[in-house]
């Protein structure tokens, strides 16, 4: 019964372990974050996309473009794009980019939203552009 306690005390303290936390991002965490993140888009739906976030300035409020490529049907109707525009990329530019009280990045405006967690030096956040809805993981290029 001990052996069975042990074990199962070793495994939560392993899983606590592994849990990645947030670091808080500040205006002096900008200069690092300035330049191109390229990484993967997952949309509610499932269908994943290649992203890139482009973080143009390191001062608030911060601008950037997110880009969207190999659009799918699914994901290009969900965009607004329709099919005969599925396959190419759907790019969101904002110029307000702000630093949040809880440390994230986020930009918002037109119906748009994306958040940013800095996590072991990488963009782990979540969007809602244009009534999509998904999860992104960026690596910085």
């Amino acid at each position: 019964m001990k052996k069975i306690f042990c074990l199962i005390a070793v495994v939560l303290v392993l899983m606590v372990a592994s849990v990645t936390f947030a670091q808080s991002i500040d205006s002096g965490d900008l200069k690092d974050l300035k330049g191109t993140w390229t990484g993967w888009a997952t949309f509610q739906i499932g269908q994943g996309v290649p992203a890139e976030l482009v973080i143009l300035n390191d001062t608030v409020p911060v601008k950037a473009k997110l880009t969207l490529s190999q659009v799918s049907d699914a994901v290009g109707a969900m965009l607004g794009l329709g099919t005969a525009d599925a396959g190419k990329k759907y790019t969101f530019s904002n110029d307000e980019g702000k630093i949040t009280t809880q440390g994230s990045l986020m930009w918002a405006g037109n119906k748009n939203f994306i958040e940013f967690f800095l996590k072991r030096n990488k963009l782990d956040g979540w969007f809602y552009v244009n009534g999509a809805k998904g999860d992104i993981i960026l690596h910085k290029k």
